[in-house]
């Protein structure tokens, strides 16, 4: 074997593992990181004819990837039901979710270079934090408003708004730890 095939394998199976971690560190900020872990797994599997990891690892993985990626909208949605808001709140919250999520994003790459001075951990504080505060605060607040346009009172809007970003919070806690979960099985059969 050459030593420029060597080393392609060589960054080819960092990429990958790298790959993996992403995806568990996406699944933070709202973004769909156990769909990237499955496809580097299925990447990584179809190049090494299917058996490291297995197809039906696979599909396990694939399973694990569709329960992770509707836990935190489902549990939201409950969330927003137990606070007495309503199936339209639900929508409110996830569309102000995913738009906080955004507007974080944005002050990511800023906060990143300011965190430099706390090291690796806080360039990665710094990064993940903005969205995932931004997404609770807009989840809370479109669903706070959305309950006043419809004539709730304000203590019963703030009921459905901190129901809201309870829901969405234990839902991104959940699918960070399915996430977790898949990377470990994969790691445990790839190598």
């Amino acid at each position: 074997m050459s030593a420029l095939v060597t080393v392609l394998i060589y960054l080819g199976t960092a990429l990958f593992v790298i790959t993996l971690f992403v995806g568990v560190l996406a699944t933070l900020v709202g973004l769909p990181g156990t769909v990237l872990i499955l496809f580097d797994a299925v990447i990584f599997s179809a190049c090494h004819g299917f058996q490291r990891p297995s197809w039906w690892l696979l599909l396990i993985l694939l399973i694990v990837s569709i329960l992770a990626e509707t836990s935190d909208n489902l549990l939201s949605a409950l969330g927003v039901k137990a606070g007495g808001g309503s199936t339209r709140t639900s929508l409110w919250a996830l569309i102000g979710g995913v738009a906080g999520a955004i507007v974080g994003a944005n002050f990511s790459p800023v906060l990143g270079l300011l965190g430099v001075g706390g090291g690796l951990a806080g360039v990665v504080f710094s990064v993940l934090l903005p969205p995932l505060v931004f997404a609770a605060v807009g989840g809370f607040l479109a669903s706070y408003i959305y309950e006043l346009r419809i004539g709730k009172q304000p203590a019963e809007a703030r009921k459905a708004g901190w129901a809201a970003l309870a829901g969405r919070l234990a839902g991104v806690l959940l699918k960070a730890v399915l996430a977790a979960v898949m990377v470990a099985l994969v790691l445990s059969t790839a190598f």
